[in-house]
């Protein structure tokens, strides 16, 4: 079987924009304490409103990553099960998805805590 099936790209995805959300996040910040000129806080701050909430919007991604890796997980427990499966692959294959689960659910846990964020600075993102 091939490896790559049990690859989160979408979430690996998403650990890229949250990387350049922050980077983005802290350059407006750093602007604005070091006086930047107006156009240039401007551009920031829209950048920063972006890329705030469109991670998050690419959490549904996320979500239907976790549902089909859940899936994959069920649905290898089932061949195990009927016999279609021996307990080698078995061990072998589920402990990829299983870490793919653990990368996947990090990434949420990560969306979760930019929601609060945005939540609570909803001002700041309100361009």
């Amino acid at each position: 079987m091939r490896s790559s099936r049990f690859t989160p790209y979408l979430s690996f995805i998403g650990f890229g924009l949250v990387f350049l959300t922050l980077s983005v996040n802290v350059s407006f910040k750093l602007g604005m304490e070091k006086g930047l000129d107006e156009g240039s806080l401007m551009l920031l701050s829209v950048a920063n409103a972006v890329l705030l909430v469109y991670p998050l919007a690419w959490g549904v991604f996320a979500i239907l990553e976790f549902y089909m890796l859940w899936k994959e997980k069920q649905k290898m427990k089932s061949e195990l099960e009927r016999g279609k499966m021996n307990k080698e692959d078995f061990l072998d294959q589920i402990k990829k998805v299983k870490t793919s689960l653990g990368i996947n659910i990090s990434y949420i846990v990560i969306l979760l805590f930019q929601l609060g964020y945005v939540i609570i600075n909803w001002d700041e993102v309100n361009v």
